[in-house]
């Protein structure tokens, strides 16, 4: 079974070992103390992954002697016999996941740490190769940005983009930074577009709206089920909310759910209004400003892999952001991919 102790003994290091983690308290604590943890790995986040996708989750730690220094959830599924290890798993619309490293990475001088990292490397390479996965996927959030010792330890790298705007510079100068359409379609909507953002606490419009979305450009919605973001929704009540964009005759004109835990993520969503009121500059100006009140000091976009979204995404003058994704493959693992990609995920359409 994946996640059963590994010992290895390093020179001067002490013993780094891997095991499964089975106390929530433990974990959560662990993923709020560091700088690196999100919301996706809280402990409640993670088992409502686990019970709605089907996969199984394996919460590991890796220790050094009993100091904790590193968690990381897998999610394991035998499919046929091809053996699947992701964090996160497909069809949970997460961005990111992986590891989460001790704060006190942060205050190593750095050939401590790059000796940390590599040992952690290698463990993590050995506990993939004993299971005998044929697919790994790990997408790493964007603060994880070390991937060196993956690369020393087979895992090929792609590298991923997202759109965020910095909040911690005036109003004044993110909205003079925005291209000068943008700026005009603001302005002049304070005096003529009467449009609200408003907190909603039932998802099933923002659901329908999303799922009618993905199916006009002949795509699945990749979230698993309206139940999913439902569940998730009532255990983070403070992190994961539902808004609404609404005309002065109470129209819904666009949905977003946001993840904002240390920083406002807009996550999950459609706006495609019928009308050609500007609401996509109305709901980003009206997060922006939003945000910025809450102190949170980044507003994630997204849409920074996508070029259809990039045109217009980057015309707010956001930064780029960038995560990457380390994974592996044999043979099996390709065919499956192949048969995923070609066959499964378009079978609908």
């Amino acid at each position: 079974m994946l996640g059963l102790q590994v010992v290895k003994i390093f020179t001067g290091g002490g013993i780094i070992h891997i095991s499964t983690i089975n106390d929530s308290q433990v974990w959560d604590t662990f993923v709020e103390q560091s700088p690196y943890g999100t919301i996706f790995h809280k402990w409640d986040f993670l088992h409502t992954v686990e019970k709605h996708t089907g996969y199984t989750l394996y919460p590991l730690g890796m220790y050094i002697t009993e100091e904790l220094m590193c968690v990381i959830p897998l999610f394991f599924r035998n499919s046929h016999g091809v053996k699947m290890v992701f964090s996160p798993p497909p069809q949970t619309g997460i961005p990111y996941l992986g590891f989460v490293i001790s704060a006190r990475f942060d205050s190593m001088k750095q050939s401590k740490r790059e000796q940390r990292m590599c040992e952690m490397g290698e463990l993590f390479a050995e506990e993939i190769n004993r299971l005998g996965s044929n697919y790994v996927s790990i997408l790493l959030t964007p603060s994880f940005n070390d991937i060196r010792p993956f690369k020393w330890n087979g895992f090929l790298i792609d590298p991923l983009y997202t759109f965020v705007i910095d909040l911690q510079k005036p109003l004044d100068k993110i909205l003079n930074e925005f291209n000068v359409s943008k700026r005009k379609i603001i302005k002049k909507n304070e005096n003529t577009f009467d449009m609200q953002l408003t907190e909603g606490g039932d998802i099933s419009l923002l659901y329908d709206l999303s799922v009618q979305r993905y199916n006009e450009q002949g795509i699945k919605f990749p979230v698993t089920s309206k139940e999913y973001i439902e569940e998730l929704q009532r255990l983070y009540p403070d992190h994961i909310k539902v808004y609404y964009i609404k005309d002065k005759d109470e129209k819904t004109l666009g949905a977003v759910m946001t993840a904002e835990h240390r920083r406002v993520t807009l996550w999950i969503g459609s706006v495609k209004p019928d009308i050609k009121a500007p609401v996509n500059e109305f709901m980003y100006w009206e997060f922006i400003k939003k945000s910025k009140a809450e102190n949170y000091e980044l507003l994630e976009l997204g849409g920074a892999d996508t070029p259809r979204l990039c045109a217009f995404k980057s015309q707010f003058n956001p930064n780029i952001e960038t995560n990457y994704r380390i994974f592996k493959k044999d043979l099996v693992g390709k065919m499956a991919e192949w048969t995923y990609l070609n066959v499964c995920k378009k079978s609908k359409f």
